[in-house]
């Protein structure tokens, strides 16, 4: 518009010289028109700068204008969430009632003056919305949320320690002005009560839906308080628990259905802040039937999601104020290689809580030992750094280890290279923690770690070598072996089979293998240990009719793996009775499962994996059977018997199947008969011979996919089967 208007204001002036020319004739009009277009091109072109840097700054101008002031600053939500106390106010039971009239007046007020707070401060500017959602017990204790719309490059100052250094401020301020402040007069907050934690708006949509079941208690010092269940017709439920000043809260947690489907979280927090989740279960653990959860101080919520409608409460819930446990000690360990102790989080096995802090400091003897950490289902790993620790922060010798759950045994070994000792500090990063954790100590000696044995960089254990057994992840123990699973004469490394050694023949041509067999010998991978931890070098020698330890325990406890006298039979055939006097059946309302042994008057040997549906968890459904030959018809001699225990291994893994191991214990203890005898458990040391024959009976197919065996007896039922196999 601007160049216009220049173009069309410049011919205007010269228009009177040009009608003037016109007077000369007819042929003078198209000249003179002419040269008048010529003039008004030839000023356009000369002023064309003038309009190229008029535009240009105009240009400028407008986009300043919309960058610097038209443009609106991003801003977030910063979600805020605490506590105050109110000394001038006192709890009342109506107050914990979200439907009483007198909550709904006390919390409107407590609202505004907390509304009155934030915007006396610098933060009043950012205010969005804020809610009292729930009161405490003490001094009035009320506890609630607010939202702040902040610049998006404000939202790293403005965290929740600042936060509450500006209202605390405030508080103070109020307290000592000469003019009284409205919201002073009426509520008289205490400024060290003060609580401000980080929220998100997901935080607060989670707490809303539970408000509808809301359940607050308050427990004592003391006391222990079971709660009641939850609202089946609410879809969710929320337990707000507090307890006195100056102590923890414990929760208890126990599920009393075999299956089920509901979800149970705890949080450090009187809400579900997600940042301040302790742990999340879920459907009826079976690897935690009981559990118990602390939470870093006096106020936790336990929050509930509805799985499987049920009219019978899946789950127990009890709480209780615990005493803040130190967890610093100071020890000196004495010159000897077994276990000597054990250290521990606060309320072992309770999960630890979010602020668990740990110091041990353990002297040793002498700089000729180390220190070995013994774990169990818990190992120490490097994490990157900058990366948190999930599951527990170690420092040890100024190495930082992360604590991981595992379902393996695991050792640290701490070299020692000065007498003023060890500290070994553990530490919580987050408010997620786990199962309590316990480690035993003991020395090793630096020079020789594992006497006879073969020492894994992997975990830090003691394993045997050269037995034919990979017993280290890495299979180092099984490497450069001259005689794998066989005896090493020391003369010429002559390998000879176990079964030769200490058998009052010579074999080497120095007599090694016969050396030593009469008297103690260090332990290690094949010498057997007898009750009095002494040990012999004789291969396997449980029960043979020769006493070989000082204190005969080799001959010992021989009344097991006893046979009837009917003679075996090879070969996948029908077992006789008594044949296998220790062989179990399983059974589930009168069908059988699965198979096990008697290794003990009241204990039964079986598969872990037949345990691992849920319908199958409980011991009540199970009963042994001693003695039977035929699924589908009783014998004279067999018995049965109800379970009253069942113990998985811990480190059984369905995946891998490793450690597929567990124990039933029997309702009462079996009378010995012909056909009902325990088998025997080899020893530690046991050595298995390659070659040799084992039997495996049971009740099943004699080959993979096969059909189930068929007894001959009367019935043509399902009977017992043996067969041998070559190891």
């Amino acid at each position: 518009a601007l160049v216009l208007f220049v173009c069309k204001m410049m011919p205007r002036a010269e228009a009177p010289q040009v009608a003037g020319d016109q007077g000369d004739g007819e042929e003078a009009e198209p000249e003179g028109i002419f040269k008048t277009s010529k003039r008004k091109a030839r000023d356009c072109m000369c002023l064309a700068p003038l309009w190229l840097t008029l535009v240009v700054l105009a240009s400028v101008g407008v986009m300043l204008w919309y960058f610097l002031g038209y443009r609106t600053e991003v801003t977030v939500s910063q979600v805020y969430a605490g506590s105050l106390r109110v000394l001038n106010r006192h709890f009342s039971e109506d107050l914990a009632r979200r439907e009483s009239s007198i909550f709904r007046s006390e919390s409107a007020k407590a609202q505004g003056m907390l509304r009155e707070l934030i915007t006396s401060t610098r933060l009043g500017t950012h205010y969005n919305s804020s809610s009292v959602y729930a009161f405490g017990e003490g001094p009035l204790t009320c506890f609630f949320w607010f939202v702040l719309k902040i610049p998006e490059h404000l939202q790293p100052t403005l965290s929740p320690e600042m936060v509450r250094v500006l209202l605390v401020e405030e508080l103070l301020t109020a307290a000592n002005a000469s003019a009284p402040v409205s919201y002073v007069a009426e509520y008289e907050v205490d400024p060290e009560g003060l609580v401000i934690l980080e929220a998100s708006v997901t935080d607060i949509v989670a707490l809303n839906s539970t408000l509808g079941c809301y359940r607050y208690s308050y427990v004592g010092q003391g006391q222990a308080l079971r709660l009641k269940g939850p609202d089946y017709l609410s879809s969710s439920c929320l337990w707000h628990l507090q307890g006195p000043q100056e102590h923890m809260l414990k929760v208890r947690l126990e599920w009393t259905l075999a299956e089920c489907r509901d979800r149970l979280a705890m949080y450090d927090a009187a809400g579900p802040l997600e940042k301040r989740l302790i742990t999340s279960v879920y459907g009826c653990s079976r690897q935690e039937p009981v559990l118990e959860v602390l939470a870093s101080g006096a106020v936790v919520a336990v929050v509930w999601k509805k799985g499987l409608h049920s009219y019978v409460d899946p789950f127990a819930l009890s709480v209780q104020p615990v005493a803040f446990q130190a967890c610093k000690v100071n020890l000196s360990l004495e010159d000897r290689l077994d276990a000597q102790g054990a250290l521990s989080t606060p309320y072992f096995p309770s999960y630890y809580s979010p602020s668990t802090h740990c110091s041990w400091h353990l002297t040793v003897p002498s700089l000729d030992y180390g220190l070995a950490l013994w774990f169990d289902a818990y190992a120490l790993r490097r994490q990157k750094y900058g990366l948190p620790c999930t599951q527990g922060q170690w420092t040890i010798q100024n190495r930082r280890l992360c604590g991981l759950r595992t379902l393996q045994p695991y050792a640290e070994r701490i070299p020692v290279v000065a007498t003023a000792g060890i500290t070994i500090n553990f530490t919580s990063q987050s408010s997620l923690t786990g199962p309590g954790v316990r480690v035993h100590y003991s020395l090793y000696n630096q020079s020789d770690p594992c006497p006879g044995e073969f020492l894994c960089s992997v975990n830090g254990l003691c394993v045997p070598a050269c037995d034919g057994i990979k017993d280290c992840p890495n299979g180092l123990d099984e490497r450069n072996c001259v005689c794998r699973a066989t005896f090493q004469c020391q003369e010429d490394s002559t390998c000879i089979s176990m079964s030769r050694v200490c058998d009052r023949k010579p074999d080497c041509l120095n007599s090694s293998d016969e050396a030593q067999c009469q008297e103690a010998v260090p332990c290690g991978t094949f010498t057997f240990q007898c009750e009095d931890r002494s040990c012999v070098r004789k291969p396997n020698p449980q029960c043979d009719g020769h006493l070989d330890c000082r204190d005969g325990s080799d001959e010992r406890h021989c009344d097991c793996g006893l046979q009837g006298p009917s003679s075996r039979i090879v070969g996948g055939a029908v077992s006789s009775e008594g044949e296998w006097p220790w062989q179990a059946s399983l059974q589930v309302r009168g069908r059988h499962i699965c198979g096990g042994a008697l290794i003990a008057d009241r204990w039964v040997i079986t598969a872990a994996h037949c345990f691992q549906e849920d319908s199958m968890a409980s011991p009540a459904l199970w009963t042994v059977f001693l003695g039977k030959v035929r699924q589908n018809a009783r014998w004279a001699g067999e018995v049965s018997f109800k379970v009253s225990r069942l113990l998985l291994h811990p480190y059984h893994e369905e995946d891998s199947h490793d450690y597929d191991v567990a124990l039933l214990q029997l309702d009462h203890p079996v009378v010995r008969s012909a056909t009902v005898r325990p088998v025997c458990l080899p020893a530690r040391s046991h050595f298995f011979e390659p070659g040799q024959y084992c039997w495996i009976t049971g009740w099943g197919a004699q080959r993979e996919g096969g059909k189930r065996s068929r007894g001959s007896g009367r019935g043509g039922g399902w009977g017992t089967t043996s067969g041998s196999s070559s190891l």
